[in-house]
C-alpha cells in the first residue's frame, strides 16, 4: 500500500475532522462532500464494525448521540445501522459504510482513518484487531486513490495496521494523560510516522516538542482546533497536520500565511 503515502510537499495539511462537522452532521457523506468542496486535502473519520462485520463510519460505540436510533454498533447489523437517521428530518443522512466513503473520496483527497477499538468499551477486541483487518481490506479492495493514514488511541490497533500493511502510514493519538515525549518514544520504537497529541497536550509541550519530533523523523499532528489564533500559532510551530471541525477556517488561516501563495 505504498501508493497511499503522503507527498512530502503536502505539509502542513488541514484535516477536516469528521468532515466539515461544524456545518454538517459529523461522519456523514454530506459532511465529507462539504469538506472536499471547500478544498480540504484530508478528511478524518472513525471506523467501527457492525455485528455482521461491515466497517461503518461512526464515532461513538452506540447510535444515540448522532442519530435518531439507539443501540451498540457491534450488536447491530449494517442494515439496522442504516435505518437510523444521522441528519435531520428535512435532510436525512445515513451512517455510511467505510467503503462508501472510500469510493466518494478516492482521487479527490486523503483519509485519516481512526480505528475505534477502545479498552473499556463493550466491543473491545484485544486479540485479533478484526476492525483493522476489515478496514485495510476495504482500502485494498476499493482501489482507493490517495494518501491514507491509520490512527488510533490504542497502540495495539496501529501496531496491527503496521504489521498487516507495513508501508501504510500510522499515527499515535493521545491526550494530556500521556507524556508527549513518552508517546514520541513509543512512536519511534514502533515505527509510526506520526504522533497526534490533542492540542491541550501539545500546547503545554510547546514548539520544542515539535522540533524534537522532527529531529527524530516523526511528524506531528493535533486535534481539534476551531479557533484561528490557535490554528495559526500551531502552524508557526511547524505542526504538520491540524484537524478542525471548521476546515474552512483552517484553510483560510493556512492560505494567509507567508509563502502560501495566497497571502
Amino acid at each position: 500500500m505504498a501508493e497511499h503515502s503522503f507527498n512530502e510537499s503536502a505539509f502542513p495539511v488541514v484535516v477536516a475532522h469528521r468532515g466539515a462537522s461544524s456545518t454538517h452532521p459529523e461522519n456523514t457523506l454530506a459532511s465529507f462532500e462539504a469538506a472536499l468542496a471547500l478544498g480540504a486535502p484530508v478528511v478524518e473519520l472513525d471506523v467501527r464494525l457492525s455485528a455482521d462485520g461491515i466497517p461503518v463510519v461512526l464515532h461513538d460505540p452506540d447510535l444515540s448521540r448522532t442519530t435518531d436510533g439507539s443501540g451498540w454498533v457491534h450488536e447491530l447489523t449494517f442494515e439496522e445501522i442504516r435505518a437510523a437517521n444521522a441528519g435531520t428530518v428535512e435532510r436525512p443522512q445515513r451512517i455510511p459504510a467505510f467503503r462508501e466513503v472510500l469510493d466518494a473520496v478516492s482521487g479527490r483527497g486523503g483519509l485519516a482513518v481512526e480505528i475505534k477499538n477502545i479498552p473499556g468499551e463493550p466491543a473491545y477486541d484485544d486479540e485479533r484487531e478484526a476492525i483493522v483487518e476489515a478496514a485495510l481490506a476495504e482500502v485494498q479492495a476499493s482501489g482507493f486513490r490517495g494518501p491514507v493514514l491509520v490512527i488510533s488511541f490504542n497502540p495495539r490497533s496501529i501496531a496491527a495496521s503496521k504489521r498487516l500493511a507495513p508501508t501504510l502510514p500510522t499515527g499515535f493519538l493521545f491526550t494530556r494523560a500521556v507524556d508527549p515525549d513518552a508517546a514520541l518514544a513509543h512512536a519511534l520504537d514502533a515505527g509510526h510516522e506520526f504522533v497526534f497529541p490533542g492540542h491541550r497536550a501539545l500546547v503545554p509541550a510547546g514548539p520544542a516538542f515539535v522540533e524534537r519530533a522532527h529531529r527524530a523523523g516523526v511528524r506531528v499532528g493535533t486535534w481539534t482546533v476551531d479557533d484561528r489564533e490557535t490554528f495559526g500559532f500551531l502552524l508557526d510551530w511547524g505542526v504538520d497536520a491540524v484537524a478542525s471541525n471548521d476546515p474552512a477556517m483552517g484553510l483560510e488561516v493556512l492560505a494567509g500565511r507567508p509563502g502560501s501563495g495566497s497571502g
